[in-house]
């Protein structure tokens, strides 16, 4: 993708490093976070035709919420956190993510 959606650790950590030189307090973990949280709202978006629901990361899952800030769907890691998938498969967990905006886009 680019930047603004890494899909592997090197762009990722292309970003970090951007950040960091913005901001020296940000962390790692706070960008892949950010990352991953902004990655399933695009796929999110491009499955509703637009934004109507929001992804949240909070904790350990993805929590889908409607324009009435109601949780309609949780989307747990492949693993044991979003932040291990990214790092030991990017691209399964890109995969993942847009399957599960989609089915989120479905309900």
């Amino acid at each position: 993708m680019s930047l603004e959606f890494p899909e592997n650790m090197r762009e990722l950590e292309d970003k970090f490093a951007i950040k960091k030189a913005r901001d020296p307090k940000v962390t790692k973990q706070q960008v892949m976070r950010q990352t991953i949280e902004e990655t399933f709202q695009a796929y999110l978006d491009y499955a509703e035709d637009g934004h109507y629901d929001t992804g949240k990361l909070v904790g350990n899952e993805l929590q889908v919420l409607n324009l009435n800030n109601k949780v309609v769907k949780k989307v747990k890691p492949l693993t044991d956190s979003f932040e291990n998938d990214f790092e030991t498969n990017a691209d399964r967990l890109l995969g993942y993510l847009e399957d599960e905006a989609t089915r989120a886009a479905r309900m």
